[in-house]
C-alpha cells in the first residue's frame, strides 16, 4: 500500500457498506409507503362523482315511481285514460284525469295508496278549457323519452350532479302543444331551473314567455231565476252525457247542480253555461241512480207554494225555496225535497213524491 494513502480496516469498510445498503432500503421503503396512500387518493371517487352517481340513481327511482303510477291509473280508470295534467316525483304523483263524459277527476297517490285531495290542487298551464281540449293519452308519456332528456341534460358540464325534484306533463299554450317540464336543482349554482322537453323523443323545447292572456269577457246573464229554466239545463246536460243516470239534482235561483250516478258533477249557471265540476266523493248517493222521466217536472213550479201551506210557513218564504231531487243512499224511493233557505239552520223542508204528492214535512 502506498505511503501517501490512508488505509481503512476491512471491518470498518464492511460496516460502512451495510449502513449504506440499509439507508438505501429505508429510502426506497419510505417512497413506497408514501406512494401507496397517494395512489389510493387518486383512485377514490370525488365528491362530484358520488353526487353524479346518486343523481342517476334518483333518476331511476323517479322513472320507476312513474311506471307504478301509470299502472295504478290504468287499473283505476281502465285502459289508457285521457290526462289533462300529470306530475310525479320519487314519493308522490298526481293527475287530472278527463273521463269519457268530459268530467275531470283529481287523484293523488303516495306509494301504494290513493290519498285525499282536499286542500290540494293541480292546475293546468293553459286553464281547464284548453287543457281538456288538448287532453292526451297516458301512454303518450314515454319513459324512454324522459330518459333521453335526462341523458342529454346530464351530459352538459356542470349538470351531471343536478337533482330532479319533479316532472310534469301538460298542454302549454306558449308552444301550442303538450310538453314535459322538469324542475331541476343545481348542485353547482344552487339555482332551480324549469326545463321543457318533448314527451315523444326527449328533445329540449324552448318555451318563450307567453304574453298575459286578455281578460275574458263575462258571459251575459240569461236568467235571474234558474228554477224556471230546468228544462234548458237538462237539455244542456244531455248533450254531454246523453245516457248517464242521475244521482241527485239541486236547483236554486243561481245554479243547478247535477250529480250523476257515476259521481261526476255538472253545474249550470245564470249564463246558461254548463261546466264540469269536481267528482263527488261523499256517501249520500244512490249509485243505482234514476232517470229524469221518473219525475213529473211540470209540478216543480207549484211545490214551493204547496210546501208553505203544508208546513204552515209564511207567504214570503215561497220565494226562497230551493229543490233537492234524489234517492237516499240505501236507494229507497225517489223524492223532491223543497227547502226554505231564508231560515237559519235547521231550515224547514217539505218532501214530495216524484209526482208532486205530499209525503211529509219538518214541521
Amino acid at each position: 500500500m502506498s505511503a501517501n494513502r490512508t488505509s481503512v480496516p476491512a471491518g470498518a469498510a464492511r460496516r460502512a457498506a451495510i449502513i449504506a445498503l440499509r439507508i438505501g432500503l429505508v429510502a426506497a421503503g419510505g417512497a413506497a409507503l408514501y406512494a401507496a396512500p397517494m395512489l389510493a387518493v387518486a383512485q377514490s371517487p370525488s365528491v362530484a362523482e358520488i353526487q353524479a352517481r346518486e343523481a342517476r340513481n334518483a333518476d331511476a327511482r323517479i322513472l320507476a315511481a312513474f311506471e307504478r303510477f301509470r299502472q295504478a291509473l290504468a287499473a283505476r280508470f281502465g285502459g289508457d285514460p285521457m290526462i289533462a295534467m300529470v306530475e310525479f316525483g320519487e314519493s308522490e304523483a298526481a293527475a287530472q284525469v278527463v273521463r269519457p263524459d268530459g268530467a275531470r277527476e283529481f287523484v293523488i297517490r303516495q306509494g301504494e295508496r290513493w290519498m285525499g285531495t282536499e286542500n290540494r290542487k293541480l292546475e293546468p298551464w293553459a286553464g281547464w278549457t284548453a287543457a281538456a281540449a288538448h287532453a292526451f293519452r297516458l301512454s303518450s308519456i314515454k319513459s324512454a323519452a324522459i330518459r333521453t332528456w335526462l341523458d342529454g341534460w346530464r351530459s352538459v358540464p356542470g349538470q351531471a350532479t343536478d337533482f330532479v325534484m319533479k316532472i310534469e306533463f301538460g298542454y302549454d299554450p306558449a308552444v301550442a302543444k303538450v310538453v314535459g317540464k322538469a324542475r331541476v336543482g343545481s348542485m353547482t349554482t344552487g339555482r332551480i331551473a324549469y326545463v321543457a322537453f318533448d314527451p315523444s323523443g326527449g328533445q329540449p323545447v324552448t318555451v318563450a314567455a307567453a304574453p298575459p292572456p286578455p281578460a275574458p269577457k263575462a258571459a251575459p246573464r240569461r236568467s235571474d231565476d234558474l228554477r224556471r229554466d230546468f228544462a234548458v239545463a237538462l237539455a244542456a246536460l244531455r248533450k254531454v252525457a246523453p245516457a248517464g243516470r242521475l244521482g241527485a239534482v239541486r236547483i236554486d235561483r243561481r245554479e243547478i247542480e247535477f250529480t250523476m250516478a257515476d259521481r261526476s258533477t255538472w253545474r249550470f249557471d245564470a249564463t246558461h253555461t254548463l261546466k264540469a265540476g269536481p267528482r263527488y266523493d261523499g256517501s249520500f248517493l244512490c249509485e243505482q241512480g234514476w232517470m229524469e222521466t221518473d219525475v213529473d217536472w211540470s209540478k216543480l213550479a207549484e211545490l214551493p207554494r204547496n210546501g208553505v201551506l203544508a208546513a204552515g210557513l209564511d207567504d214570503e218564504d215561497e220565494a226562497h225555496a230551493r229543490f233537492v231531487v234524489d234517492r237516499p243512499r240505501d236507494c229507497g224511493g225517489l223524492a223532491i225535497e223543497v227547502i226554505y233557505a231564508n231560515y237559519k239552520t235547521p231550515q224547514p223542508w217539505v218532501r214530495f213524491d216524484p209526482r208532486g204528492q205530499l209525503l211529509r214535512s219538518s214541521r
